[in-house]
């Protein structure tokens, strides 16, 4: 077995587990010190193997104090002018992310219901 073999199965490797400690965080949503630090391991697993980590569970923690939103308690959520913000409430960190794309595709679909 070559290098690239191995490492490519490192890789693998990692994406199963980084993906198992994100789903772990979730479920244990109750014990902040647990999901925060399960988070923690899995953003340091993925910077180790350059492996990045999807949206979906991006949306779901904190980058800066790697805190698991929980809309009202941990997180502010808020949508206007083209972008959907987060704003954590135990730290102070802001996450923007835009929604052009469904905004596109409402428009799309209005013009084509008009004719």
């Amino acid at each position: 077995m070559g290098w690239k073999e191995r490492k490519a199965n490192r890789k693998k490797i990692a994406s199963e587990r980084i993906k198992e400690l994100l789903e772990f965080s979730k479920i244990h949503i109750r014990d902040n010190d647990l999901s925060t630090s399960s988070i923690k391991t899995a953003v340091a697993i993925s910077k180790r193997h350059k492996i990045r980590i999807t949206s979906k569970f991006k949306r779901s923690f904190c980058k800066k104090c790697f805190t698991v939103f929980i809309p009202g308690k941990t997180v502010r959520i808020r949508i206007g002018k083209g972008k959907v913000t987060f704003t954590c409430l135990k730290c102070g960190h802001i996450k923007r992310i835009p929604y052009t794309k469904e905004k596109k595709y409402l428009k799309k679909v209005k013009v084509e219901s008009e004719n």
